[in-house]
């Protein structure tokens, strides 16, 4: 995880608000005794089987001694609230206490419960990989209604293999997964915190929130009726070797996906996936991530702006070395979506495909429809090794480009879009359509392009003195106030590029 906290960065996430004392119970997977009270580390529970029996209250907590291990399923009963959740958590020293599913549906299973705290646990479901639907952290609400209140966080979740079958009608496997099902009572979630966990070697999805309560105008090819998901936060996780997408969130309404890097995806998939994605949401806001290793085949893309979504936002984030593109933006037949902001990101060495005779640029407007009023402005796509740098579908709604710097392969890159409107862009290395207003084509003289290995390493997209770069750009309403590094972006002539500061001599 990246160090590296900007200026106007978020604080580190609060502590639990816990305001009922309930009853602390202690379980020692090694030498515990099921007929004890559990009331003590003396009198400690011994199995799962114990813990599944008895139905918590709000404020309760169940404590794992730390270095051992239990094998089973922990499927544990009763609801907390927000301000009195149940904890499940550890106590005493070494190192996590674990928890080894076996292979079963999930390892942790929170079924119709609401007012959880997960923390502190190594999560693990080894098992043959044979294409079942298995989760590390599996919280499922069916004919619910709305759950409220899930944080889980310092929880290493691994070894959780599944098959690649995201769609919400199907059973859905991953590292931590939520999911809104049934057909009869309205059900979503209120309040998810996933903070400062490590999740790698699972499938289909990392971290993925779901939901069968999604039809509505922007995704017709839904089910149900649109439930939203409320009070989601994705923060500061680590997530890698992952079969599919890295982090999803569908049926967002204002989630916030930041500061978590994904670092291998698409890796052991049947179907595109994306590292940091949002779907059927309104108003994402993806911010601060650092995205890499994705997959070449099927074709997996470091974001994505995507169907049933509106008003999608991806700034300051960092996507590098990707064997697959930076962005798409696609809605498919069955959906639509409407509206996005993609500003002050960086791109470095992330490649184009060809599939047969198919491309896919490493910024790709393409899909079956297309996405009206999207905005991509300030970015950096740093492409080197690119033959096709931008692209688009001829019949394709146009996506608006302004002050982005396209920085090519010796020889040049081509951009093949016949539909955008790209306005005071600067090219190097870049074949220039005639179509392309005020193109500023000259070396952006970036400090050390290239260098990036993480968001604490982009220094390097910073302006040299002599910039053409420096004070060229075109000023852009609600530009979102600052850049990735945390420079303020001036009112009037700001820079081209993701850099807003002084040029660095």
């Amino acid at each position: 995880m990246s160090a590296f906290v900007m200026a106007g960065a978020p604080a580190q996430a609060a502590a639990s608000t816990t305001t009922t004392a309930g009853t602390r119970y202690y379980v020692d997977c090694a030498s515990g005794n099921d007929s004890a009270s559990g009331l003590s580390t003396s009198t400690a529970w011994r199995t799962l089987a114990k813990v599944n029996s008895v139905v918590f209250k709000p404020g309760d907590s169940i404590l794992f001694r730390r270095g051992t291990t239990c094998q089973g399923v922990l499927k544990p009963q009763g609801s907390g609230t927000a301000t009195s959740p149940i904890v499940i958590g550890a106590y005493g020293t070494g190192a996590r206490p674990a928890i080894v599913g076996g292979g079963a549906r999930a390892a942790v299973f929170l079924y119709n419960v609401q007012g959880w705290e997960i923390r502190d646990l190594d999560i693990s479901n080894p098992a043959t990989r044979d294409s079942s639907a298995r989760a590390g952290i599996y919280v499922l609400l069916e004919d619910f209604g709305i759950g409220k209140y899930y944080k889980i966080s310092g929880v290493k979740v691994h070894d959780v293999p599944g098959c690649d079958c995201l769609q919400p009608e199907l059973e859905n496997s991953g590292g931590i997964v939520f999911k809104a099902a049934g057909s009869k009572v309205a059900t979503g979630f209120d309040g998810i915190e996933i903070t400062r966990n490590i999740v790698s070697g699972t499938d289909n999805v990392g971290i993925g929130i779901v939901s069968q309560w999604s039809k509505r105008a922007l995704y017709p090819a839904g089910t149900n009726t649109f439930v939203p998901n409320t009070k989601v936060r994705v923060t500061w996780n680590l997530v890698s070797d992952q079969g599919g997408d890295g982090i999803l969130v569908m049926n967002g309404v204002d989630s916030l996906t930041e500061w978590n890097k994904v670092d291998g995806f698409g890796l052991r998939a049947s179907a595109s996936h994306a590292g940091v994605v949002a779907f059927n949401s309104d108003r994402p806001v993806m911010q601060y991530n650092e995205v890499t290793g994705g997959a070449a085949t099927p074709p997996s893309f470091a974001f994505s702006v995507d169907a049933g979504n509106s008003n999608t936002v991806y700034q300051y984030n960092f996507s590098h070395d990707n064997d697959g593109p930076f962005m798409l933006f696609c809605a498919f037949t069955g959906s639509h979506a409407d509206g996005a902001v993609v500003r002050y990101n960086i791109s470095q060495n992330d490649k184009d495909l060809l599939l047969g005779t198919f491309e896919i640029p490493v910024v790709a407007n393409g899909c079956d429809v297309g996405i009206p009023n999207v905005k991509f402005y300030n970015n950096v796509i740093y492409s080197p090794n690119a033959n096709v740098i931008s692209g688009s579908r001829g019949d394709h709604t146009p996506i608006q480009f302004t002050n982005n710097i396209f920085f090519g392969r010796a020889g040049n890159s081509v951009i093949h879009d016949s539909v955008g409107i790209y306005d005071n862009n600067l090219y190097y290395n870049v074949e220039v359509p005639s179509h392309h207003t005020n193109p500023v084509t000259a070396d952006p003289n970036f400090v050390n392009p290239g260098s990036g290995t993480g968001l604490d390493s982009i220094l390097g997209y910073r302006l040299a003195c002599g910039s053409p770069a420096i004070g060229a750009g075109l000023a852009i309403a609600d530009n979102g106030g600052r850049d990735i590094f945390g420079s303020q972006v001036p009112a009037s002539g700001p820079n081209i590029g993701a850099y807003q500061g002084p040029c660095v001599s």
